[in-house]
């Protein structure tokens, strides 16, 4: 990914919701890494110490936010501004209290600044509130915060993941034998549409579930007036107003755990009234995969479900190639380098007495027709 992405992809600057990296149980790479930028010129010059606390050093995506950040030190460096960026992240998304302790340990050093993207924005109180106290501005990246407590969150740089699935329903929808089948269900005979998900809890991963799910209840009554409803998980829930011919179910994992989203996974790809699945995160597009014979049963010729389509969410060797190979219809990507590059740059500008205010990181869709454009390709990552 190039930084000259940003003067396109943030030409629409809104407030934000959120996004989110994925899980896994992997080990992580190493404890923590530092970086730090020399100032090109020491007129003028600022040092700061800032804290980058991640949720997850086993996802690829959660790395390249570090990226961003990393790029941006170093353009900060070159305007005279030093920038002793240090990192360290949970083994996986999982890891709350790891995450909690990683974060206290951060806020004992009394940086400058803390970046952060939360496993559980809603566990944070405490952290927040002494970030607060001390002075410490908070950005989030790449996860957005519910309920911060008053005055700790300075700002956030994101996507909006209501919106980015909701693309994915947009994109679904455009698809000629989908709407046929819609038109055609009835209450005997419904269409169903699966929302995988690992959890209810992560924003992330509740903001991708809703949004894909009320996206479609919206559109579905174009076809079906009344006939709609949301099934699965209570959080989500929409009755309909008659006996329902379209339903989109939230199919929410037992656990994070792998083989809880590989089971989950086996389960709806089994169901043979299910239409098509979305996949909120990388972590449940693998279990879909692994539930396929990686991906070769869902093979447009010959696969065992051919006429199952899959969407997936955010990008990676894996998903990629699925797309690619047309074993999954497409893909909603988001750009993590650009959330952590735009994070840092906030804080910085904070710490120099400017004013900081959400960032919407735009989201795009792809298909093995256009993922090889450049404007897509380069925010792409394996």
């Amino acid at each position: 990914m190039k930084k000259n992405l940003l003067s396109g992809l943030l030409a629409g600057v809104m407030a934000v919701s959120l996004v989110a990296c994925g899980n896994s149980e992997s080990t992580p790479a190493a404890d923590s890494t530092t970086e730090t930028a020399k100032p090109a010129t020491a007129e003028n010059s600022d040092t700061f110490d800032v804290e980058m606390v991640g949720n997850s050093f086993s996802i690829e995506y959660c790395n390249i936010n570090v990226d961003g950040a990393r790029d941006a030190v170093d353009d900060l460096a070159k305007k005279g501004v030093t920038v002793n960026l240090t990192y360290n992240a949970s083994a996986d998304s999982s890891q709350v209290d790891e995450q909690i302790n990683i974060l206290n340990q951060a806020l004992a050093k009394q940086p400058n600044a803390i970046l952060i993207a939360a496993c559980d924005s809603g566990a944070l109180d405490e952290q927040m509130i002494t970030a607060r106290d001390a002075g410490i501005p908070v950005i989030a990246y790449d996860i957005t915060f519910d309920n911060a407590p008053e005055g700790s969150l300075t700002a956030t740089s994101a996507s909006d993941s209501i919106l980015a699935a909701g693309q994915a329903a947009d994109e679904l929808l455009k698809n000629e034998t989908v709407v046929e089948k819609i038109k055609a269900a009835t209450p005997e005979n419904p269409a169903v549409f699966s929302v995988i998900a690992p959890d209810a809890i992560m924003t992330v991963h509740r903001d991708r579930t809703s949004g894909f799910a009320n996206r479609m209840y919206e559109l579905c009554q174009e076809w079906q007036p009344g006939a709609v409803a949301i099934t699965g998980n209570d959080a989500f829930a929409k009755d309909s107003e008659k006996d329902p011919a379209v339903i989109i179910r939230t199919d929410i994992a037992a656990s994070r755990a792998d083989e809880d989203i590989r089971n989950l996974a086996q389960s709806v790809v089994s169901d043979s009234s299910v239409l098509a699945i979305f996949c909120v995160n990388e972590a449940s597009a693998t279990g879909i995969l692994s539930a396929t014979s990686d991906g070769l049963d869902l093979d447009r010729t010959n696969g065992k479900y051919k006429d199952l389509i899959v969407i997936g969410f955010d990008s990676g060797s894996t998903l990629n190639n699925a797309v690619r190979s047309g074993y999954f219809y497409g893909a909603v990507a988001q750009d993590p380098y650009t959330m952590g590059y735009e994070a840092m740059m906030m804080a910085v500008n904070v710490l120099q007495g400017g004013e900081a205010s959400d960032i919407v990181i735009p989201a795009v869709w792809f298909d093995a027709s256009n993922m090889d454009d450049p404007e897509i390709s380069r925010i792409l990552y394996d």
